[in-house]
C-alpha cells in the first residue's frame, strides 16, 4: 500500500503513541487494549461461522465461495470512543478481522458515511483523511468504498462553507489507486468498477455509486442524493456492459436503501431522500438482469425542469446481478426491492442488504434501537458474506456479540 503525504498522516502513524482521551478520561491506549480482549472473542466465533459456509464441502474444502466483509456508517469524528478519528479502535478491528489468513476474505467494502459533521471543514477533512489512512493501514485485502450523506460534511440549513466537495472527497479517497486490481474510475468522479477474481470461477464486478454527485452546492446532499445524468450514463454504458461476460456477477455498492421515503419509518429510507425517484437505479438493474430495454423519464423532486431521461438497451448483454449493499438505517436488514414497473416475472426480485452502524456511538433513533455498549463486547459490529455463484446463493452472517449474529442466512438471488 502506498503511504498517505503529509504531517497529519505523520500523527496518525504516532497515534498509538499519543493517544488522546475522549471521554470519561479514559484514553484510547486503555480503550484500545480493553476492545483487543473482545475483538479476539468475537473473531473466533465469527470466523467459525464463516469457514462453516466458505466452502461448499467444508470438510473436503471444495467450492470454494466469494467472502466479503461489509462495514457501513463508521462515522469517524472527535467524540466516538471506538470511532475516534485518531484511532479508530473499531475501523481497525474490522480491517484485521479481512485479513485474518484462515477468514481467506476476497474484499473489504464500506458503504458510505465514513466520517461525522463537524463545522470546522479542516477537521471534517482530518476525519476523512483518517478513514483513508486506517481503511487501508496494514491491509492486504482489496478494500473499496462508496459515499454517503454524511461524507458532505453538510448541514441541513446555513451555509455551504463547511462542506466538503466533490473534488477534496476524491483526492482523499480515490486520488491513489490503492486497491488491487486497480479501479475502473472517471477521471475525478466517485463512483467506479472493479473486477475480482472469484473463487469458483468468473468475476466478481463491485460498482460504487456516488451518492454526493454535484460539481456545486445545488442540493443539500446531507438530505438529497443525487446521482449526476453523467453517472447514470456511465452506469448503463460501461459499467454494466464495458468488458462484461456471462461469467461476470454483479454487486452495487451504495448508501442509502433502494425504498420509498417514509415520514413514519414504515421503510428504511425514514431520513432522507432520492433527488430523482428511488425506482431509477433498481429499473436500470432489473433491466440489464431482464436482458431488455428500458426507456423512461424521472422527474426531479427537489428541481421540476431536471428531469433525467433513461435510454437504455442490454439485449444481448452477458453477466448476472447479485445484491446491493448498502447502509445509512444503523442497522442489520435486508429486504427485497419491489414496486418497479418493468419488475422480470421470470426472476427473483432484487434483494438489497444494509449493514449496521460500525460503532455504537451513532445508535440509530429509529431502527437501530439494540443496545450497544463502548468496552463491551457489543461495542462492534459488521456483516460478512460467502457467496456462491454456482449455487446463486449469498450466506450472510455477522461480526459481533448478539443473538442475531449468531445467525449463518441463506438467500438465493
Amino acid at each position: 500500500m502506498k503511504t498517505p503525504k503529509g504531517w497529519k498522516y505523520l500523527l496518525l502513524c504516532l497515534a498509538p503513541l499519543v493517544f488522546p482521551s475522549c471521554d470519561n478520561g479514559k484514553d484510547l491506549r486503555a480503550r484500545a487494549m480493553e476492545n483487543d480482549v473482545y475483538f479476539e472473542e468475537n473473531s473466533q466465533k465469527a470466523l467459525e461461522r464463516l469457514t462453516s459456509v466458505m466452502y461448499q464441502d467444508p470438510e473436503g474444502k471444495k467450492g470454494e465461495r466469494f467472502k466479503l466483509v461489509q462495514i457501513s456508517d463508521p462515522h469517524l469524528s472527535d467524540y466516538s470512543p471506538s470511532g475516534h478519528y485518531e484511532y479508530p479502535i473499531n475501523l481497525i478491528q474490522a480491517v484485521r478481522f479481512a485479513n485474518h489468513p484462515e477468514a481467506r476474505i476476497n474484499a473489504l467494502v464500506a458503504t458510505g458515511d465514513l466520517i461525522s459533521f463537524h463545522e470546522d471543514r479542516e477537521k471534517a477533512l482530518d476525519f476523512m483523511r483518517s478513514f483513508a489512512y486506517f481503511f487501508h493501514w496494514d491491509n492486504a485485502i482489496p478494500s473499496f468504498a462508496c459515499t454517503g450523506n454524511h461524507d458532505s460534511n453538510q448541514q441541513m440549513s446555513g451555509s455551504f462553507r463547511q462542506a466538503l466537495t466533490k473534488n477534496d472527497i476524491h483526492e482523499i479517497l480515490f486520488a491513489t489507486n490503492t486497491g488491487e486490481p486497480s479501479r475502473h474510475q472517471p477521471a475525478g468522479e466517485n463512483y467506479y468498477y472493479v473486477d475480482l477474481s472469484d473463487p469458483q470461477g468468473g468475476t466478481i464486478r463491485l460498482i460504487a455509486l456516488d451518492m454526493l454527485d454535484q460539481n456545486t452546492s445545488r442540493y443539500r446532499t446531507i438530505h438529497d442524493a443525487i446521482f449526476s445524468d453523467k453517472q447514470i450514463d456511465w452506469l448503463i454504458r460501461v459499467a454494466l456492459k464495458e468488458g462484461m461476460s456471462d461469467a461476470h456477477r454483479v454487486i452495487v455498492l451504495t448508501h442509502y436503501p433502494f425504498q420509498p421515503y417514509s415520514g413514519n419509518a414504515s421503510t428504511y429510507l425514514c431520513d432522507g431522500d432520492f433527488v430523482h425517484p428511488w425506482k431509477m437505479i433498481p429499473e436500470i438493474i432489473e433491466a440489464f438482469r431482464a436482458k431488455n430495454v428500458w426507456k423512461k423519464t424521472y422527474a426531479n423532486r427537489v428541481i421540476r425542469d431536471d428531469s433525467l431521461r433513461i435510454d437504455a438497451d442490454f439485449n444481448g448483454c452477458p453477466g448476472e446481478f447479485i445484491c446491493y449493499l448498502g447502509g445509512h438505517a444503523h442497522c442489520d436488514a435486508t429486504f427485497l426491492v419491489e414496486d418497479l414497473e418493468n419488475r422480470a416475472p421470470s426472476l427473483p426480485a432484487q434483494r438489497m442488504f444494509l449493514c449496521t452502524n460500525l460503532a455504537p456511538s451513532e445508535q440509530g433513533e429509529v431502527y437501530n434501537r439494540k443496545e450497544r455498549r463502548e468496552d463491551t463486547p457489543s461495542s462492534n459490529s459488521f456483516r460478512l458474506y460467502a457467496i456462491d455463484t454456482q449455487e446463486r446463493a449469498i450466506y450472510a452472517t455477522h461480526f459481533g456479540n448478539d443473538a442475531e449474529a449468531e445467525n449463518i442466512n441463506v438467500y438465493n438471488y
